[in-house]
């Protein structure tokens, strides 16, 4: 196990972002959240972590967003995008390899707020 991993986890979606976090916490990793893409970008700004859990679609800021906007220096994290809609080619190549992995929810964007 890795030691001290710390995490940001965002969705504006409390039961999916609760749910997360409580997961990362059982194997040991340091969570925060964050309700919307706003505060993870100040939380992202303001100190740092190892790996970032953004939903691609939030209502203030979505994760797209705050991944086009994160500062080079110093390294960003690894981040981690999540939503319930397919993710368009046209979007992985945008981003490219600021984004480690897409992960699609299992329920639809109608279900999930």
């Amino acid at each position: 196990m890795i030691d001290g991993v710390r995490v940001l986890v965002a969705d504006d979606n409390d039961g999916i972002c609760t749910t997360t976090a409580m997961i990362l916490e059982s194997v040991g990793r340091t969570v925060v959240e964050a309700e919307d893409g706003q505060v993870a970008l100040e939380e992202l700004r303001s100190q740092p972590f190892d790996v970032a859990v953004l939903d691609g679609r939030m209502s203030i800021r979505d994760g797209v967003s705050d991944v086009e906007n994160l500062h080079p220096e110093p390294p960003p994290p690894g981040v981690v995008m999540t939503s319930a809609d397919p993710f368009e080619n046209e979007l992985r190549a945008r981003l490219g390899t600021r984004v480690f992995r897409y992960l699609n929810s299992p329920c639809s964007s109608e279900r999930s707020h």
